[in-house]
């Protein structure tokens, strides 16, 4: 028999982690920093990032490979004694969770966002949030937005629903010289391009800002996109002026962020947007989409343009390059993103956490 919490862990992914992925390190680096006793489900083959390797308080657990059998392991484990189960997903396991239970709910995306839904799995997965929604103990949400479609979705937000929005890793910070980095040797760059960070898929919206890279002054960097992604946009529009760095690890990011000029997030939707966050961390502005979600997590520090009109991401670009706005908009972005840093970021979740173990929720 087990006592702790169980995290459900197998977005962990090695080299750039998603967001989910970035949320669930966070999350368990403060849970050890608590001295919380907690055991992740990694799929078989699948290692634990190197930042939380060698806790005293963690554990972790091989779940296999396949998806059904995976799920069936998972849902076996929460009647293994633990107090509480952790998911990172809006769904909880498949086959049932049998002890008092937490999901995130980032956004609802794939059952909102029309070249994502595909009919027979559209219902199947609202059938699962629905589920969950009405079984999980507590909802965190990454933003009220996120809540709001939530809400509107399903019809309600689960029984508990608290929004929480996630820390900043540390490593995103601007005191670092610009300039001297082997990032930029390793892909030929320069200091002072735009950079966009992102999968590339359809909702990151790429096409905004390509229209308009042959006429900006500082070239666009596109980072993490993949291949079949970049694909995609090249089938579309003129992407010539355009620069792209697939095979950038994690680590190396922060550099990348500050030796940008400004970064640019022109997303139709998004469930919480670390980019724009990370890189205020680093010092460097941000020019983001004018979407609610965008709007609440930058907190009225970065420059917004209509994500359907690539003239205004001209103008605010442009206005970028004023010294007074880069100047204030520098500082209102440092300002912003102190309640995101350290421990006191994640403290409200630890603090729920413990609601959970003390009270039962």
């Amino acid at each position: 028999m087990s006592t702790g919490i169980l995290i459900d862990a197998r977005e962990f992914r090695r080299g750039r982690p998603t967001g989910i992925g970035r949320v669930l390190e966070g999350l368990v680096d403060a849970l050890c920093r608590r001295d919380f006793r907690a055991a992740l489900a990694l799929v078989e083959g699948q290692e634990m990032p190197e930042g939380l390797r060698g806790r005293e308080s963690l554990s972790a657990y091989s779940l296999p490979g396949r998806r059904l059998a995976s799920e069936k392991a998972l849902s076996d484990l929460t009647r293994q004694g633990f107090n509480l189960f952790i998911s990172p997903y809006p769904k909880l396991p498949l086959f049932g969770c049998h002890c008092r239970s937490i999901h995130i709910v980032h956004d609802v995306l794939d059952l909102t966002h029309e070249p994502y839904r595909r009919r027979a799995r559209t219902l199947f997965d609202r059938y699962r949030l629905q589920q969950s929604l009405r079984n999980a103990s507590l909802s965190w949400y990454d933003s009220e937005w996120s809540l709001r479609e939530t809400a509107n979705l399903a019809g309600h937000a689960g029984k508990n629903p608290r929004v929480r929005y996630p820390g900043i890793d540390g490593k995103f910070a601007c005191h670092a010289t610009k300039g001297d980095s082997h990032v930029l040797a390793a892909h030929d760059l320069k200091p002072g391009y735009i950079a966009v960070i992102g999968n590339g898929l359809p909702h990151k919206n790429l096409g905004v800002l390509l229209r308009i890279a042959s006429q900006l002054r500082r070239p666009l960097v596109f980072v993490g996109v993949s291949e079949k992604n970049r694909s995609y946009w090249e089938r579309r529009f003129d992407t010539r002026s355009a620069l792209w760095v697939s095979d950038v690890d994690d680590c190396d990011l922060p550099d990348l962020l500050r030796n940008a000029f400004c970064l640019a997030q022109p997303s139709l939707a998004e469930g919480y947007g670390y980019p724009p966050l990370e890189a205020m961390a680093c010092g460097t502005p941000a020019v983001v989409s004018r979407i609610p979600v965008l709007v609440e997590t930058t907190g009225g520090a970065a420059l917004t343009a209509d994500p359907s009109t690539p003239g205004e991401w001209k103008q605010a670009l442009e206005k970028m390059e004023d010294p007074v706005v880069y100047r204030h908009l520098r500082e209102e972005g440092l300002r912003h993103i102190e309640r995101l840093k350290g421990p006191r970021a994640w403290k409200p979740y630890l603090d729920d956490i413990e609601e959970m173990l003390t009270n039962g929720g």
